[in-house]
């Protein structure tokens, strides 16, 4: 992004107040109507965010739309792909998964899946423990916390948004492709059909002890395009995994652990919630790997070296006070 992102008093007043006003209206939409989850108001946040930040600079609203209206077009095709992905003849993969997750970790878990030994632990159907709600908010960081982060880029460095960016749209591309080709049943479905016990769908419920207004939006996100089978592999688990490769050469030590407690708690999340196995996130990560592995061999060959090492800043011109 061609903005400078110094310090707040040095900018042009006309950016301060473009960047207030963006604030406030972002902050008074999101404590009135809740988190926006839906890909146009995320998009109409960030485009807003970036607008904002350009005032007094000799970046174009063009270029900006430019930027983002193609990469919110590749998203929502991948929404609604998704969707339809169940409906292409492929049949769906319940006992073979549910057999993969007890060869693998029954060991682990007395026999039983990890979500089955996970719940019986720890799930109360009487009493919503506290901790429930850090489970709501890790599962439903999914969907703000990519894009929150590619908004952050774009308007301090472009070039590692580019970076970031690609590497999201590669991992939601791959992931589709197997959803297609091997649709897969999450634990709650296999559990319907008398695999293992019974198995509650707990990973939002903790919405109940925090109060927001937001508990609605992620029970209707996606109605009408979602895919019950799209479980292997775990795009929640390979987001993190992808956010944590990404940043882990770039930050310290102390972050670097709050990257490994990132991915872990989101995997106990997903397990302990019913809504994948541990095969399924273990599945996701090595994705994730992979998709890092492939995006720096490119950068490396198409990129100069100094942008891929040390993401070479942008910054626009600012135009005359």
């Amino acid at each position: 992004m061609v903005v400078s992102v110094s310090r707040f008093d040095s900018w042009p007043i006309a950016r301060q107040w473009a960047v207030g006003l963006w604030s406030v209206v972002t902050l008074g939409y999101c404590l009135s109507r809740g988190i926006p989850f839906d890909r146009a108001s995320q998009l109409l946040i960030i485009i807003s965010a970036a607008l904002a930040f350009s005032v007094g600079t000799t970046t174009r609203a063009g270029r900006i739309f430019a930027d983002w209206i193609p990469f919110f077009a590749l998203l929502y095709g991948y929404d609604y792909s998704r969707g339809a992905a169940d409906s292409l003849g492929f049949p769906i993969r319940v006992k073979e998964l549910y057999n993969i997750e007890i060869s693998l970790f029954g060991w682990l878990t007395d026999g039983k899946s990890p979500t089955n030994y996970l719940q019986h632990a720890l799930y109360n159907p009487a009493h919503i423990a506290w901790w429930e709600s850090l489970v709501a908010l890790m599962y439903c960081s999914h969907f703000v916390v990519p894009w929150t982060i590619v908004g952050v880029l774009y308007v301090r460095n472009r070039t590692r948004w580019a970076m970031f960016a690609r590497r999201i749209i590669t991992m939601s591309l791959a992931a589709l492709v197997t959803y297609i080709v091997v649709p897969a049943a999450p634990p709650w479905y296999a559990a319907k059909v008398g695999l293992g016990d019974p198995v509650v769908r707990a990973a939002t419920r903790g919405w109940s002890n925090l109060g927001l207004p937001i508990a609605h939006q992620i029970i209707s996100l996606g109605q009408g395009v979602v895919n019950q089978v799209a479980a292997l592999p775990s795009l929640h688990a390979g987001t993190t995994v992808t956010i944590s490769l990404f940043f882990w050469p770039r930050v310290r030590n102390i972050v670097r652990v709050g990257l490994v407690a990132y991915m872990s708690f989101m995997t106990f999340t997903l397990v302990f919630g019913g809504e994948h196995y541990l095969f399924d996130a273990v599945l996701g990560a090595v994705y994730a790997v992979i998709v890092e592995i492939g995006c720096r061999l490119w950068e490396r060959r198409k990129l100069r070296p100094e942008i891929v090492g040390a993401g070479h800043q942008l910054h626009g011109k600012h135009k005359a006070d």
